[in-house]
């Protein structure tokens, strides 16, 4: 029988402060992770983004701490409009991708890629909005509304034909959606299709019955309806 090493009386007490050293740092990590979770929970994304931050620097492999500091990170993004800070988060949350490829981040990426993409066009940079939304199509394919989005941005260069389509895209996903429907709405409108605009501004009011725009459009159509049946 093959006889396991003798560790000596120093190897043993290496070994010994490895080990309450390592559960030490762990320790932190959590304590580190509880604190940003609260300050997350509480809206200090200042807070929240120096604790996270803290845990991914001790151990950049920390998922939680990537996921944790990528939240705070949109949190600032949104409060403030900072491009750098959309940019960071989706760092974090990509890194979040690669290290646990079976975590279904899809729906956070999506909306992360779709409002940095509405900060860039407030910024009046289309390319990289347009890249941004392209991003956000990748990782949500079946959510409505960066095809929704865009479809607007096409609109707005003249490209009616690729606007339309990216519409009747986003209602195959869900045929409810508001801004699609209103969309096409004032495409059937400014062809002359009144009862199809009637039909997808009706939708839209079911979804948004408050909507003042929508309201407007949807009553403009029913006086027409009415004038010339």
């Amino acid at each position: 029988m093959k006889r396991l090493p003798v560790i000596s009386k120093s190897g043993r007490t290496l070994f010994a402060a490895v080990a309450v050293l390592s559960l030490a740092l762990g320790a932190c990590d959590r304590n580190e992770l509880e604190r940003g979770r609260i300050n997350l929970s509480l809206g200090d994304y200042p807070m929240a983004i120096r604790f996270f931050q803290a845990s991914v620097e001790k151990n950049p492999q920390l998922y939680d701490g990537r996921l944790g500091l990528g939240q705070a990170l949109l949190q600032k993004a949104f409060a403030e409009n900072d491009s750098a800070a959309f940019g960071y988060a989706l760092v974090q949350l990509e890194a979040c991708r690669s290290l646990s490829p079976s975590q279904d981040l899809s729906e956070i990426l999506t909306d992360a890629y779709y409002e940095r993409a509405r900060s860039q066009l407030k910024n009046q940079d289309t390319v990289a909005a347009l890249s941004s939304l392209s991003k956000a199509i990748d990782r949500g394919p079946t959510n409505p509304k960066p095809f929704n989005l865009v479809g607007i941005v096409y609109g707005k260069l003249g490209e009616s034909e690729k606007a339309e389509a990216l519409f009747r895209k986003a209602l195959l996903l869900d045929s409810m959606d508001a801004s699609a429907n209103f969309n096409l709405g004032m495409i059937d409108w400014q062809a002359g299709e009144t009862r199809l605009a009637h039909g997808h501004w009706l939708k839209a009011l079911t979804a948004l019955p408050h909507d003042e725009d929508v309201l407007y459009w949807f009553a403009l159509s029913e006086k027409k309806l009415r004038e010339n049946p």
